[in-house]
């Protein structure tokens, strides 16, 4: 009987300790690292709650966080932190687009406080995902291919140079397809990528596109016609460049 009590004495105070509002809460160290555990990109951005406690024998005035990576943002009041006290952080990480090992840092500044500025360090996994193709190649090209650019404008260029410009293209087909790109043939000598070939199913890559301004042309305008499995596409890829 004895124990029982004990053990719903003891669920009663974890009940008081845990956060009503559903936020997780870490203390937090600036000289350990606060590990978040394996982070599901698919469901979004990660808020935690972190408590740093004053070690010093003064109080500290925060006035100001700052975060490297836009990926992580901070917030917290600016209020005196007194010895023992802690002061309270509100997290939230994005994941998106950023699968594997994550270490980001934060640094809390203060004015007429023991110390100028804490750093704590949150780190993580997180768990990626195949995102649909739409998202960072949004346009359908036709025949199942998908590219991040209509239109490569390579803008002012003096004659005689060369700019390069990268874009995204991916197989949206279900099953493997034979991808190429057809250059008029009086801009070969002067636009250049490689021909990406055979692609899996749902497989997708980055061209390096090359553009050199020819001598005594004003502009230059002309399309690249994509090509899959022997078909040419619905849309054309343009090429635009002004002489400087």
């Amino acid at each position: 009987m004895r124990n029982l009590i004990l053990l719903l004495a003891l669920l009663g105070l974890m009940g008081a300790c845990a956060p009503k509002d559903g936020i997780r809460t870490m203390r937090a160290s600036t000289s350990k690292e606060v590990d978040l555990g394996k982070i599901k990109e698919i469901d979004g951005p990660v808020k935690v709650r972190l408590l740093l406690r004053n070690d010093y024998k003064d109080t500290l005035y925060p006035v100001q966080l700052y975060t490297p990576c836009g990926c992580t943002q901070a917030s917290f009041d600016k209020k005196p932190v007194a010895p023992g006290e802690d002061e309270v952080l509100e997290v939230v990480y994005n994941p998106a687009y950023n699968p594997g090992p994550m270490m980001e840092q934060i640094q809390i500044l203060y004015t007429n406080s023991p110390t100028r500025v804490r750093i704590i360090t949150i780190k993580g996994e997180v768990i990626g995902y195949n995102h649909p193709i739409e998202e960072d190649r949004p346009y359908a090209f036709g025949e199942g291919l998908y590219m991040s650019h209509k239109v490569l404008s390579y803008g002012l260029v003096r004659p005689g140079d060369t700019s390069d410009m990268f874009f995204r293209y991916g197989n949206g087909n279900t099953g493997s397809a034979t991808v190429e790109f057809e250059i008029p043939e009086e801009w070969k000598p002067f636009f250049r990528l490689r021909q990406p070939g055979k692609m899996k199913a749902d497989e997708r890559d980055t061209l390096h596109a090359r553009f050199t301004m020819p001598m005594g042309v004003d502009s230059a305008y002309f399309a690249v016609r994509p090509i899959v499995d022997g078909k040419y596409t619905d849309e054309v890829l343009s090429v635009r460049a002004v002489s400087r």
